[in-house]
């Protein structure tokens, strides 16, 4: 009785350690990416097509150039503003989004 007892506290202490062990490893990477607030992120066109689940081809050719998808803001990449990329508000790039949900539109 007592063997079994050994046994069921050393699985008991190893998935002890396991869990320590990922819980740790979790914390350092939360720690080394910092959460940004949906409301303060800026998404490029991969961000886009990740939260669509499209490739970037397609959410480049089907989303992104929709007349109504929102407008992007370009922002410079060099120092003198020549050069700029085009990001768009996540929250803009969500509402285009759920504009879809079949819960809020109206079929005739």
């Amino acid at each position: 009785m007592q063997h079994q007892e050994t046994k069921k506290d050393g699985a008991s202490n190893m998935n002890e350690a396991i869990l320590e062990k990922y819980l740790l490893k979790m914390t350092k990477i939360l720690d080394a990416k910092p959460i940004i607030p949906i409301e303060h992120q800026i998404w490029d066109e991969h961000d886009i097509a990740g939260y669509f689940k499209y490739s970037l081809e397609y959410a480049k050719r089907h989303i992104i150039s929709n007349n109504n998808f929102p407008p992007s803001r370009d922002l410079p990449t060099s120092a003198n503003s020549n050069r700029t990329v085009p990001r768009w508000k996540a929250t803009d790039v969500i509402k285009f989004a759920m504009a879809f949900d079949k819960s809020t539109l109206n079929y005739h």
